[in-house]
């Protein structure tokens, strides 16, 4: 129902390189493929079940899978555009911190002028780390259970 709700805000325009951070299944993954312009899709997950399960969901040549933690992948480039609904807990507890470690892993994987496309359920305070991350930061609709967010124009930290 999330990942249904972030399909319809994202648009149709997406840049040529895309990674979906948490990628599950291949959901997101597959809806991004039909979007013009899309030369790559790199699904990022750290569960190997799920990433079987969508090597199987998504057949499209574009699509490259990546076993890996999506707060620590390090592709070769970076990406025009980040999708993603994040996990927020292990076991029963919510733990808000891991998809806050997804916002600012996005932000790092972003080219300067990238997008990132998310959805959160309601409750998990995301702002915040959007806004020490990115420029600009909206959210962009939702409904009671999910909100979703458009995040533009990473900030590097300088050293």
């Amino acid at each position: 129902l999330a990942s249904a709700l972030l399909v319809d805000a994202v648009p149709e325009k997406m840049g040529e390189q895309v990674a979906d951070l948490g990628a599950g299944w291949g959901y997101l993954s597959a809806h991004v493929m039909t979007r013009k312009g899309v030369e790559a899709v790199h699904l990022v997950e750290a569960n190997h079940m799920a990433l079987e399960c969508a090597r199987r969901n998504v057949t499209d040549e574009r699509a490259q899978f990546h076993w890996a933690d999506a707060t620590s992948w390090a592709p070769e480039h970076r990406m025009d555009t980040i999708v993603m609904n994040p996990p927020f807990h292990q076991g029963r507890a919510s733990e808000p911190q891991i998809g806050q470690a997804f916002v600012a892993s996005a932000a790092r994987l972003l080219a300067p002028q990238g997008h990132l496309w998310m959805v959160a359920n309601r409750h998990l305070p995301y702002e915040t780390e959007l806004k020490k991350h990115f420029v600009e930061v909206e959210e962009i609709g939702g409904d009671a259970r999910f909100k979703l967010f458009h995040a533009s124009r990473p900030q590097r930290r300088r050293r």
